[in-house]
């Protein structure tokens, strides 16, 4: 009775996440196996009877299940606990899905996890398995005899260096491959593993899980915290140790750049004394800081993601994203100083009801601005359930049901997007089209005389009113990301990691 078993439906094997609780578990004295179940090209798709047969027999004789999925794999997890009822083995359903979706998930599993679920789950297991209550253990919510305890917020793990390391101890663990979940191998990190250095955010957007998480844990000690660099460096250090084909660290900071200079320094020092292996980051455009970006290029930094998401009247407006136009610019004309070295990409969020047809211009024309080349990474708008925008287009009317929030799509399955939120159509479908290489000749498949054409007013006002364009290109870019999902992305998982790293840098920098 001191096996535990924990599934991810979510699509990225090398997150930290579920892996963090399996060590804190293993910590306590528990056996645990995590079980990987991404379906990457439909985030909607169940799972067949076959795999839920697998899934059956790798949590028999099991005293825990846990379960976590984004919003977009929620159809997916439902399924899977569902199924595994049968077993009569609790389930406790966990991850930030589960936090700011309460009320939906607890109609799921009779135990939902809130928050930071590492002290909470070991205290849950301790329970069970000395058969002791459950029903006072902070942070969750038991369904019990027809009603719901809702359980307290315990603080924050204030000290992220007394966690041990993620588990990765990968032959315990399983993961869906080609319709059959297999032993998991090195092969399925894809030669690079994600790491969060920071929790928090400095924002706080509405339709973050951010702001949500900001306002469940008020008053229960600061949001952002660190690990210590040395805690970074020997975790890394091991994982570069056991996989010799790791050729890429995620660092999954909100952004890196919040770090102090002084912290940057030792840092880099460390990193590139010890790791030595390319790395990626986030960054945002308050916090940009050249004198930063040199220690990380210097480092091994090649990719960074810029987060602008809106213009600045929907980012002020709308999202309550305090960041103006013109530090967006500031911060790009200082990562084109190192364009040799770096690749840039700006993350922008499309298909808002709540935009007029003037801030998707706006948008759009900010783009154009910005020094090239980069790659634009276009993410349409999902509603999560909890978020502080979810509830003002509930109370709105923008969100009717459950399908309006688009919780079941990718932020890339673009057209189904445009054809939900019907509004500025013609224009989302524009900067749909400019997502990817930017140059100074074009815009992802746009030449640039071609954009300009496009947004001229006379154009702009006429396919507006006119959806014949929008909508049979739309139905073509449907297709090709059809024919993307099929082809290319499993083409691309296929190759050598050297081959991926080398492909990256042309695709990013052309």
């Amino acid at each position: 009775m001191d096996k535990i078993v924990l599934i991810s439906t979510s699509t990225y094997p090398s997150d930290q996440g579920l892996r963090i609780v399996s060590s804190c578990l293993k910590s306590a004295g528990y056996i645990t196996k995590i079980v990987f179940l991404p379906e990457e090209e439909d985030y909607s798709k169940k799972y067949s009877n076959k795999v839920l047969k697998q899934l059956e027999h790798i949590c028999k004789d099991t005293m825990l299940i846990g379960i976590a999925s984004y919003a977009s794999t929620s159809i997916r997890a439902a399924q899977v606990i569902n199924h595994l009822k049968k077993l009569d083995i609790p389930i406790v359903y966990g991850g930030i899905h589960a936090t700011i979706s309460l009320d939906l998930c607890i109609k799921e599993s009779n135990i939902v996890c809130i928050g930071e679920g590492e002290e909470a789950i070991v205290e849950l297991a301790d329970a069970i398995r000395d058969k002791q209550n459950i029903e006072d253990i902070k942070n969750l919510w038991i369904k019990t005899n027809g009603k719901i305890i809702k359980n307290e917020i315990r603080p924050l793990i204030h000290d992220l260096n007394k966690l041990p390391f993620a588990d990765y101890d990968i032959e315990n663990h399983y993961i869906l491959e080609k319709g059959k979940i297999v032993p998991f191998k090195e092969k399925h990190l894809n030669g690079q593993v994600f790491y969060q250095t920071i929790r928090g955010c400095p924002n706080s957007c509405t339709y973050c899980s951010n702001r949500y998480l900001k306002n469940l844990y008020l008053d229960k000690g600061p949001i952002i915290r660190k690990l210590d660099v040395n805690y970074v460096i020997k975790e890394l250090l091991q994982l570069k140790n056991k996989f010799k084909t790791l050729g890429t660290i995620d660092f999954r900071a909100e952004t890196l750049f919040i770090m102090s200079l002084d912290e940057v320094k030792d840092f880099c020092s460390k990193y590139k004394k010890y790791i030595g292996i390319r790395f990626k980051c986030l960054a945002d455009p308050p916090t940009m800081n050249e004198e930063k970006l040199k220690f990380f290029i210097d480092a091994g930094l090649t990719d960074i993601i810029i987060g602008i998401q809106g213009c600045e009247a929907v980012n002020y407006g709308i999202y309550k994203r305090y960041i103006k136009d013109e530090q967006v610019i500031r911060a790009a004309k200082i990562v084109n100083k190192y364009k040799n070295k770096i690749a840039v990409m700006y993350d922008v969020i499309t298909s808002n009801p709540y935009e007029s047809e003037k801030d998707v211009l706006s948008l759009i024309n900010l783009l154009i601005k910005l020094p090239k080349p980069y790659f634009l990474s276009v993410n349409n708008l999902v509603f999560f359930t909890g978020t502080e925008l979810y509830e003002k287009a509930v109370k709105d009317g923008v969100i009717k049901s459950q399908k309006d929030s688009a919780f079941d799509l990718n932020y890339w399955d673009r057209f189904k997007h445009i054809k939900l939120k019907k509004r500025n159509a013609y224009l989302n479908l524009i900067l749909n089209l400019m997502r990817g290489v930017v140059t100074e000749k074009r815009y992802g498949i746009l030449p640039v005389s071609i954009l300009k054409y496009l947004i001229r007013e006379g154009n702009i006002k006429f396919n507006s009113k006119n959806l014949m364009f929008t909508y049979g290109t739309g139905y073509i870019v449907q297709s090709a990301d059809f024919l993307r999902e099929k082809i290319a992305k499993p083409i691309y998982r296929s190759m050598p990691t050297n081959f991926k790293v080398w492909y990256d840098k042309v695709r990013y920098r052309v």
